[in-house]
């Protein structure tokens, strides 16, 4: 009976592993964990991350105003930008939800579930303060220090997503001065990377190569100066996925 249960179980952990929003198994798996968000979220997200210094300890609390959001976006002070802007931070509240992958005493793995906040309070001063949960403040912390090579205000000029996703996932993979990186994967990996797992339906390659690689190749070749290179993988005819080689200058 108990071998039943096992069983059981282990085809329950692998139903929940093919369903999951994202599996962080390391820090630079954050660069690719938010597909789902909207260019104005990823940005807002930055703007979170940018708190983060050197001296963060892992239970610090964080606070700005709703009027260093608006002027870091080059935004009027107006209700309607103020109730953009939260309703940004209710975006990342909600959407932001993560699975880590851990070890158990007796070397057996399992899920834990949370989310990349621990909490987000907006008070009646407009004033926003936050805190990274527990589990994933170290995985912040991580891609900040890879990641944040970059000034902000570089970063707010970025108008795609899926650049600034490119950009997260090339910074995260990036190993000191290392001149060239490789970012590879199959075509499910890059869907779920830049739209996000819940994605209403898969795009076809040429529709994704068009409107998102190449949107956010071009965009970055602009931004930094890099040259970039992609190569798309296939099996006969069939595009199995993509490989894109960053080399900066």
């Amino acid at each position: 009976m108990k071998e039943k249960v096992e069983i059981k179980t282990n085809e329950l952990t692998k139903n929940l592993l093919s369903r999951q929003d994202y599996l962080v198994t390391q820090g630079n798996d954050l660069a690719k964990a938010f597909g789902n968000l909207k260019a104005f979220e990823h940005k807002l997200l930055d703007f979170c991350f940018s708190y983060v210094t050197r001296d963060s300890k892992l239970d610090d609390t964080f606070s700005t105003q709703v009027s260093d959001v608006l002027k870091h976006f080059g935004l009027t002070d107006s209700g309607t930008n103020y109730t953009r802007v939260i309703k940004g931070f209710k975006t990342l509240n909600e959407e932001t939800p993560l699975y880590f992958l851990v070890k158990e005493e007796d070397g057996s793995d399992s899920i834990l579930m949370t989310q990349l906040f621990s909490y987000i309070r907006v008070s009646a001063n407009k004033k926003i303060t936050f805190k990274f949960s527990e589990q994933v403040a170290p995985y912040v912390f991580d891609l900040r220090e890879k990641y944040y090579s970059f000034h902000l205000s570089e970063l707010s000029r970025i108008k795609s997503k899926y650049t600034l996703i490119l950009l997260k996932m090339y910074q995260a993979q990036k190993m000191g001065d290392q001149k060239t990186v490789t970012l590879s994967g199959e075509m499910n990996d890059w869907q779920d990377w830049f739209l996000g797992v819940d994605r209403s339906n898969n795009w076809t390659a040429g529709r994704f190569k068009q409107k998102v690689l190449n949107v956010a190749i071009d965009e970055l070749i602009e931004t930094l100066n890099v040259t970039v290179v992609l190569n798309t993988l296939k099996k006969g005819v069939k595009v199995t996925g993509y490989e894109i080689t960053i080399n900066a200058e």
